[in-house]
């Protein structure tokens, strides 16, 4: 039978190969090595994975790769970096000795509604939040400021940047809100923008606020979810934010971490997220779709900067961080195996000649659905495309069950969605075919519709 080079049925086939020959890596890899101890040790899959990342994601800032077991413990390697950069570029400012055991109350700047694991250093870098709640983590603190961002989404077919109320007022931020397209939210001329003042301006005053307070506290590192928020509830972040944020806190030789957890690989349509936002950070975490999503690994990338202080003559002064399975060999075939594959122009038939991924998503699709009357916000970037309901009081929120009726009957339409309160969300593969996303798309707009009528209905 013959089929059009580079139409779905080509793309379906070749999504399959890919799961069979990530089986095939793996299932040779086992053979070959078993379980091998990495510290004092190098293995091939290991060296041919660290050598992609820093060739892929890492290019042009990161030197070395640090291997652990998920995310969740990629951010807490993340910042056990980060802070000893900080107490290294500051040690006089601080009056702190890098031999000593002073009592140093270290921070990180964060944005309300992020989410870095639920491990519980992880968790003491995000803002208050359901996963945080006493029921869950007891012992949470909340050690960081945590700055309100402004948000990007697209309602009624008009893309807006929303502003918290401390932005809000200032009344030029209001002339620098609407945009025809996601696209023209990303150009770099918007740095150009009064809106750039503002954000620096309101970000330099939380940082000055906070110096203010009594007792050694200092903040160690910013981090951030770059572009997008997963876990907070899908919620695409303004990069003129973001980039100026980053800009603010390397002025400050404030170490910058990007968790790419959910983010890298193609998610958000690039390799890495900080192309999107047109900065680098000085520590990266990736996972999830580093390994094709087949089996855990996890990596923390780190500027040469980053490396050198904890360099010494003491082993005590090492990185004192590890696993056993740290960079297991399955894990890291897994991982060169997927990425070779999807910068691939003959593997993935989404790349376009500057190796971002075409759109997956029908954009006027999505523009029918932001018009929908069930819907409040919605946003496509890459292999995602996620939608907020219509919901007020206490039917709104992580806790919410609003979404529950829309779900059930997808279900039956063979699309399983995990919702976050009454946030839907889509996510497809880096391989996936526009006609896929498309059919799948069309099924969620027929059941928003049975979804209207029936909440009109019970009104």
């Amino acid at each position: 039978m013959l089929v059009q080079v580079g139409g779905p049925r080509v793309q379906i086939l070749l999504s399959r190969w890919f799961q069979i020959e990530l089986a095939r890596s793996m299932g040779y890899t086992a053979a070959r090595y078993g379980h091998v101890m990495f510290p004092e040790n190098v293995y091939e899959p290991a060296l041919e994975s660290a050598e992609l990342l820093l060739d892929g994601v890492g290019k042009g800032w990161a030197s070395r790769v640090y291997f652990s077991d998920n995310g969740s413990t990629a951010v807490e390697i993340a910042l056990k970096m980060a802070f000893r950069k900080f107490l290294v570029d500051h040690e006089e400012s601080v009056n702190f000795h890098i031999n000593s055991e002073a009592n140093i109350d270290l921070k990180v700047l964060a944005l309300k509604g992020s989410y870095h694991g639920d491990t519980l250093g992880a968790m003491e870098a995000q803002a208050p939040s359901p996963y945080t709640g006493f029921y869950q983590q007891p012992w949470y603190k909340g050690r960081g400021i945590f700055l309100d961002p402004p948000t990007v989404s697209m309602s009624n077919g008009i893309w807006k940047v929303h502003f918290p109320a401390i932005i809000e007022a200032d009344s030029m931020a209001r002339h620098h809100t609407l945009f025809n397209s996601h696209a023209e939210v990303f150009e770099k001329r918007r740095d150009n923008s009064d809106l750039t003042g503002i954000y620096a301006s309101y970000i330099s005053q939380n940082l000055l606020t906070h110096d203010a307070c009594v007792g050694p506290a200092f903040v160690g590192a910013l981090i951030i979810e770059p572009v997008v928020q997963g876990a907070g509830g899908m919620v695409m972040i303004d990069p003129l934010f973001q980039r100026t944020l980053v800009k603010e806190c390397q002025i400050r030789k404030i170490p910058v971490i990007f968790d790419e957890v959910f983010t890298g690989f193609w998610r958000l349509g690039v390799e890495s997220a900080a192309e999107l936002l047109q900065c680098q950070p000085d520590i990266s975490c990736f996972a999830k779709l580093m390994t094709g999503g087949i089996i855990p690994l996890a990596v923390t990338l780190a500027s040469e900067a980053v490396f050198t202080a904890f360099a010494g003559d003491s082993k005590l002064k090492a990185l004192l961080h590890g696993h056993s399975y740290s960079a297991h060999a399955m894990g890291c075939a897994a991982a060169a195996k997927s990425i070779k594959w999807f910068k691939d122009p003959s593997t993935n038939l989404n790349l376009n000649s500057e190796m971002r991924l075409r759109e997956l998503w029908d954009a006027d699709l999505v523009h029918q659905i932001s018009c929908h009357p069930s819907i409040r916000r919605v946003f496509q970037l890459g292999t995602l495309c996620a939608m907020e309901l219509q919901a007020e009081g206490n039917n709104s929120g992580y806790g919410s069950l609003y979404a529950a009726s829309l779900l059930e009957k997808l279900r039956e339409d063979g699309i399983y969605m995990r919702p976050l309160g009454n946030v839907i969300y889509l996510m497809c593969g880096p391989l996936t075919s526009p006609h896929t996303c498309q059919h799948i798309l069309e099924k969620v707009y027929r059941r928003l519709e049975d979804f209207s009528q029936m909440k009109t209905a019970v009104c």
